[in-house]
């Protein structure tokens, strides 16, 4: 194991496995994780490398990144498990925002748009100041590097908050289907080190996992300035039902991302915020005729906002709709070709290229 490194995740766990398609071949040895757990009063790690089983019980506070190079502490993870997100999840006077969505274990090419656009720099530390960064939802499934984004995210939530900016990492519908063990898109690279492991996919994605706990307190509406984000789309009946996103968060962080059971009055809400018409499965904004213009409107006043942006449905580039007032930022970063990310400088809205170049919308 290579010690002492910033980039492990990077450089050792994954790198082989990126040029030679090793998930998808059963007889190759894998590398994957690591996967941090919470148990008797102690952290613990499990990892796998070349194929087999590497364990450390009782972890210090430093071996997070002195070992594993994951540029987190204990501390870190302890706080984190104890401490409650808000469910308004709105920040005003933002300057400088980039939003990347729909990633799917696509690391590479999610690294080289953060770097060419300023948000990371070449050691993958925070380098956006006061910015903000929004993951529009999709980081699980597909890919075999979904690990390592959610490393990467993981850290950089905790850089860009000592920075007094910020990383908001959306629950997608891919988040929603593996903490609630529908694994159908799920790379088999991942049931192989489950197996090695030991473990379930329900228990690498578990309430004491730290990985697990994390995607768990994931928003699914935050507006950030006039932007109202959210991984799929907000239905006309999401707002005849009168929900908010101080209601929509709550119900993901205690019932559907969360440990609580819905309470019978709000069962309804419940299996409505998880099925088509709800914030991380909807695409009425792209099936013609389902959504009018003045749809539109009625949605942006209700959330006192001018765009909506959302990820889910994918298209060759950041793609606008109902004269920007919706703008889809899923550029089809899944298939590990191209992709693009949406660009807010002081209230003008780029389309940000894989080389650097900005595009005014």
């Amino acid at each position: 194991m290579i010690r002492n490194s910033k980039n492990f995740l990077f450089i050792f766990l994954f790198s082989a496995i990126s040029s030679s398609g090793i998930a998808q071949d059963s007889n190759s040895k894998i590398s994957e994780g690591p996967y941090i757990f919470w148990q008797d009063g102690g952290f613990h790690a499990k990892w796998v490398e070349n194929g087999e089983l590497k364990v450390e019980n009782n972890i210090n506070a430093d071996f997070p990144e002195k070992v594993l190079g994951l540029g987190v502490d204990t501390e870190l993870f302890r706080s984190n498990l104890v401490s409650r997100p808000g469910t308004a999840q709105k920040f005003k006077k933002v300057s400088n925002i980039v939003v990347i969505a729909d990633i799917h274990g696509q690391y590479d090419l999610m690294v080289e748009l953060l770097k060419t656009h300023g948000v990371i720099d070449d050691n993958l530390d925070w380098d956006f100041g006061k910015g903000h960064l929004v993951i529009n939802g999709d980081i699980m499934d597909r890919g075999d590097k979904v690990t390592e984004i959610l490393w990467l995210a993981y850290k950089l939530e905790h850089q860009a908050m000592k920075a007094k900016g910020r990383v908001h990492f959306l629950a997608g519908n891919h988040e929603l289907m593996v903490a609630r063990d529908d694994l159908r898109y799920l790379n088999d690279k991942y049931v192989k080190a489950a197996e090695i492991m030991g473990i379930t996919i329900g228990e690498m994605y578990g309430f004491n996992s730290i990985l697990g706990h994390w995607i768990r307190q994931r928003p699914a509406i935050v507006t950030v300035n006039d932007l109202l984000f959210v991984h799929a789309g907000i239905s006309p009946e999401l707002i005849q039902r009168n929900l908010n996103a101080k209601k929509v968060n709550k119900i993901f962080f205690e019932n559907i991302l969360g440990p609580y059971p819905p309470k019978e009055k709000k069962v309804e809400e419940f299996w409505f915020l998880m099925e088509s018409n709800g914030p991380v499965w909807y695409r009425g904004y792209f099936n013609e005729g389902e959504v009018s213009d003045s749809d539109v409107d009625e949605i942006l006043a209700y959330f006192k906002s001018k765009h909506i942006i959302v990820g889910h449905t994918s298209f060759e580039t950041v793609s606008s709709h109902f004269g920007g007032k919706v703008i889809g930022v899923d550029s089809s970063i899944k298939n590990g070709e191209d992709g693009e990310v949406l660009i807010v400088e002081n209230g003008t809205i780029y389309r940000g290229l894989k080389d650097g170049k900005k595009i005014n919308f």
